[in-house]
């Protein structure tokens, strides 16, 4: 197991503090995986309608995308939306050589745009995102803009809280930690899933038709150790830039890590609870 952080530097442009990496990018697909029957019980407890126009708000890997062409069908369109682009279109040409349906993406900065183009939607999808933004009450209020009549906005985030290692040593809970305070330092809210019917309202999005919460736990033997420890990698250089934690520290909690992951089968962690909420815009 490698101990070293990628060598790159936060993306401020973006506002993405885990950087732009091919490694990066296979832990966002890793952990859509794993995350995949949490965002299948909310999308059905929502009742996607078959053939609903789709669009997926920082679609990312493209595995959103490929959840909501199984509930709506081959023949309905389902947007990604994403600000980096060279990720959205490979994720695109992906999807569009291993499935069937129709797959659109647009390059955009949720942020920065005015209005969300391509709408209206009978769904609008976001998993994973709020957390990486200065204002989600803004971004919300625009995706809530972009559904149609009738249509449903669908929303997850992490509450990080709950994200715990099994049996605890000194700094073992450091990736979580990491994440939350340079998320913090980086002027945004890590804890967005609790917070969600309060970040709807501020929005001016009625209140959530329904909210649920799923977690799970990760052991050594099914490789779910090594999804925490690369999100601290990829989070580490703007974790340093920012000052949250030292490199003497960061590569100490590895040492550690890697020691354990040797002698003790036991090893697990409690993941973060994914928070779903769900409303439905009036007719």
């Amino acid at each position: 197991m490698s101990q070293n952080a990628p060598s790159i530097s936060p993306n401020a442009d973006s506002g993405y503090a885990l950087g732009r990496t091919e490694q990066e990018y296979e832990r966002l697909r890793e952990q859509a995986r794993r995350f995949e029957e949490a965002t299948q019980l909310i999308l059905r407890r929502a009742g996607i309608p078959d053939g609903a126009h789709c669009l997926d708000v920082g679609s990312g890997s493209g595995e959103g995308m490929r959840l909501l062409r199984r509930f709506v069908g081959p023949f309905a369109t389902v947007t990604g939306m994403d600000v980096d682009g060279g990720l959205g279109r490979a994720s695109l040409r992906k999807l569009r050589d291993e499935e069937s349906g129709r797959f659109e993406f647009h390059e955009l900065d949720i942020e920065k745009a005015d209005r969300i183009p391509g709408g209206p939607y009978g769904v609008v999808f976001t998993r994973l995102v709020l957390l990486h933004l200065r204002d989600a009450s803004a971004a919300v209020r625009k995706m809530y803009e972009a559904v149609a009549p009738g249509g449903l906005l669908i929303v997850q985030d992490f509450d990080l809280r709950t994200w715990e290692t099994f049996p605890a040593f000194e700094d073992s809970d450091l990736p979580r930690d990491v994440l939350m305070a340079t998320l913090r330092a980086s002027g945004k809210e890590p804890l967005i899933g609790p917070k969600l019917p309060e970040i709807f309202r501020a929005a001016g999005v009625p209140e959530p038709d329904e909210c649920w919460r799923t977690g799970g736990m990760a052991f050594r033997r099914d490789g779910g150790i090594e999804v925490g420890l690369e999100l601290l990698r990829s989070t580490l250089p703007a974790a340093l830039h920012l000052g949250v934690v030292t490199e003497e520290r960061a590569q100490r909690f590895f040492s550690s890590m890697e020691q354990r992951m040797r002698t003790d089968d036991l090893l697990y962690q409690v993941s973060p609870t994914m928070v779903g909420a769900w409303v439905r815009k009036a007719r």
